[in-house]
């Protein structure tokens, strides 16, 4: 999420690049890389999401050069729009299906471009990679990760909500 909109006001998550799950800016939406190990998706199943992805006019990028700028960003994975996705080379399974969330959103509009948008957007990938992570074949680690970013966004909408005034 995030694309191209201006976010000014939105702030970084956290300013390490260490611990957070999201950058607020022109640089899209993403999943932070997470310290802990993450299993990789089984190649045929990455295969297969590309694929169908492409059909519809999607781009995945993934590559060395890809998975080093990535790693500048310390992410997992990065939407630009509903056809731009990177995905490092060997991607974990609810960084490659929050990323399709992600375009999803862009395709149906439901994200602006607003600090606001991306959190709720946020808040709605994290709810449905819980909501899905048996068929997804989440691991304890990736589930852990988006429980803790479930939480931190619902507690940054707050914020956003008191400091806005809005409910």
């Amino acid at each position: 999420m995030g694309g191209r909109g201006s976010t000014s006001g939105a702030k970084r998550v956290d300013k390490t690049g260490k611990g957070g799950i999201i950058e607020l800016g022109s640089e899209g939406m993403f999943r932070r890389k997470d310290p802990n190990k993450i299993e990789p998706m089984p190649k045929k199943q990455l295969r297969r999401i590309e694929r169908a992805f492409q059909r519809q006019g999607g781009v995945i990028q993934r590559g060395e050069a890809i998975d080093e700028y990535l790693e500048k960003r310390h992410a997992e994975g990065i939407t630009y729009d509903a056809k731009t996705v990177l995905l490092r080379k060997n991607p974990g399974c609810a960084s490659v299906f929050k990323e399709m969330i992600h375009t999803a959103q862009y395709s149906s509009g439901r994200n602006d471009g607003s600090a606001k948008s991306m959190i709720l957007c946020e808040i709605e990938a994290q709810k449905k990679l819980l909501a899905n992570s048996k068929p997804y074949k989440l691991t304890g680690n990736e589930i852990a990760q988006t429980k803790r970013a479930l939480e931190m966004y619902l507690r940054q909408l707050d914020e956003y909500n008191i400091k806005h005034g809005s409910g």
